[in-house]
């Protein structure tokens, strides 16, 4: 197996913690037990958000599939020129999207603004247009302004309420490229460092990118585990909780219960997403499946293990499955869409749609369901940035 740079983590000393006592004689009033805190009322929204912002919190979310920002290739399926990325993002934020990463989205814990909907960017295979550090004019490494974080970070400072977050499927070493993630193995651990310290999430791609239908049970469990262990011996505090499948492939049926939990070499994982290659948008995560709306081409019902993801082509902008295509049927479907009440406590929905929400879901997750009629009733950086 390849080597790894490791972060080094030094121990620190606990801290002695003092605790109170009274000593005999010196103190002889007994102090009063203080009073229970007062329940906290239960949160929910504003008559006047939700005029505003008109929540939907069933609506669909899209999953985001990116390869390569490579300026020297045209824009197709796997790759997204510079200019087509800063493009996409413009896109997706004048139309009041707003980023989330995988897990934030299969937890529904997005954390986007009110009247605001989530995206989720995905970035495939840890490729150097990904993120390369480059030499500045001040002789010191910069972020290449023209790699997918750079462009990240720029749109970012740009616009304040667009932070640098994306999901990051890597690969320790691909077994075919022979490549470390992102291919400057002198920067990995402090490429993965900016990562988790700018929100983004890593998460795992297996480790050589096999096709997963043609190994065995134990084969895949290797594949995941090992990759786990690797990325987890460079970048400690990753959770490496979702999975890409490669090439979107699924395992045979034998082995199919091993994408969300397994071991190998003494190391285990566990997985609260798995992500493939398809072509739709995915329904909220308290939303009942609905496949009147699946038949008919609209988003696809939530499967924290099967989530689809989307994937731009301008050359098929108006064929079901590309971003292009997606962007406009959500201008035209503006109800479709899932909106934030901008409230983590509370899922608000119209009172319209309520035969949509699964309520053993909501109460499952701590939230409170809000129904409402439209008319309204009822960090410190790693050091490295984009010179």
């Amino acid at each position: 197996m390849h080597s790894v740079r490791c972060l080094s983590n030094a121990r620190r000393p606990l801290a002695l913690i003092a605790l109170p006592f009274i000593i005999a004689g010196c103190h002889k009033n007994t102090p009063e037990a203080a009073a229970p805190p007062k329940p906290k009322p239960k949160p929910e929204i504003s008559q006047i958000d939700l005029k505003s912002y008109k929540p939907n919190e069933t609506g669909a979310v899209m999953i985001l599939m990116y390869h390569r920002i490579n300026p020297k290739e045209p824009n197709i399926d796997l790759n997204r020129t510079p200019e087509q990325f800063r493009q996409d993002l413009e896109d997706l934020y004048k139309r009041g999207y707003r980023p989330a990463t995988v897990n934030e989205f299969v937890e529904n814990r997005m954390d986007v603004p009110a009247g605001k909907t989530p995206v989720v960017l995905t970035f495939d295979d840890a490729l150097p247009t990904q993120f390369k550090v480059i030499s500045g004019t001040d002789g010191q490494p910069h972020i290449d302004p023209d790699c997918a974080v750079g462009i990240l970070e720029t749109f970012s400072k740009k616009h304040a309420d667009w932070p640098v977050k994306s999901t990051f499927f890597v690969l320790p070493k691909e077994g075919k490229a022979g490549t470390d993630p992102f291919g400057q193995p002198e920067s990995i651990a402090e490429k993965f460092d900016y990562l988790l310290k700018h929100g983004c999430e890593i998460a795992n791609h297996t480790s050589t990118h096999p096709h997963l239908w043609k190994l065995s049970a134990e084969k895949v469990q290797w594949e995941i585990a090992t990759a786990y262990k690797d990325i987890k011996q460079i970048a400690p505090a990753a959770k490496m909780s979702a999975l890409a499948l490669p090439y979107g492939e699924f395992p045979r049926k034998a082995a199919l219960q091993y994408l969300k939990t397994g071991s190998a070499g003494g190391t285990q994982y566990e997985m609260r997403a798995v992500v493939r290659a398809a072509w739709r948008p995915v329904l909220s995560p308290v939303s009942k499946p609905n496949h009147s709306l699946e038949i008919t081409g609209g988003p696809v019902g939530f499967n924290p293990m099967a989530l689809e993801r989307i994937h731009g082509d301008p050359r098929h902008a108006n064929e079901a499955g590309t971003f292009e295509y997606w962007l406009k049927y959500f201008d035209e479907h503006p109800g479709l869409r899932y909106v934030s009440d901008g409230n983590p406590d509370v899922v608000a929905v119209p009172k319209s749609l309520k035969s949509s929400v699964d309520e053993v879901k909501v109460k499952k997750s701590g939230k409170i369901l809000q129904l409402y009629s439209f008319s309204g009733s009822s960090g410190k950086g790693s050091g490295l940035s984009v010179q």
